[in-house]
C-alpha cells in the first residue's frame, strides 16, 4: 500500500477495493463480525486497549474505544501519532495529517484496517 503523502491514489481505491472482500470473509470466521468499520474499530480500540469487552458499556466509552481503534489504525499511515501518555495510561495523540473528507475517508479507514490486519491475512 502507498504511504498516501499526496491523497489517495486511483491504485489505493482498487487495493481497497479488492482486499476488503477478504478482509471481511476473515472477520466473519475469526472474530464473528462484519464489516461495519464502526464496529472493527471498536474492536481494535478494546484490544489495543488491553480490555475486555462489556455488554453494559456505556455509550461515551463506546465511542471512546471506537476513536482509540482509529487513532491505531491511522497512526500506521501517518495520519496521527503518540506523543505522551496521561496519568492514567492513556496514550495521548496528536494528529500530523489532515484526514479526507466523505468517501476518500471511509476508504482511508478501511485502508487502515487492512493494514492493521495484514499480519492475520497472510
Amino acid at each position: 500500500m502507498s504511504a498516501l503523502a499526496g491523497g489517495l491514489s486511483e491504485a489505493d481505491r482498487e487495493e481497497v477495493r479488492v482486499a476488503w472482500p477478504r478482509l471481511k470473509t476473515w472477520l466473519a470466521d475469526a472474530l464473528g463480525c462484519g464489516d461495519d468499520i464502526e464496529g472493527i474499530l471498536f474492536l481494535i480500540g478494546i484490544q489495543e486497549s488491553q480490555q475486555t469487552y462489556a455488554p453494559d458499556l456505556g455509550k461515551n466509552v463506546k465511542e471512546q474505544l471506537v476513536n482509540k481503534g482509529a487513532y491505531w489504525v491511522l497512526e500506521a499511515l501517518g495520519y496521527y501519532e503518540r506523543v505522551g501518555m496521561e496519568a492514567d495510561g492513556r496514550w495521548i495523540w496528536e494528529m500530523r495529517k489532515s484526514l479526507p473528507d466523505g468517501e476518500d475517508r471511509e476508504t482511508l479507514l478501511r485502508m487502515a484496517i487492512l493494514r492493521y490486519f495484514e499480519p492475520y491475512l497472510k
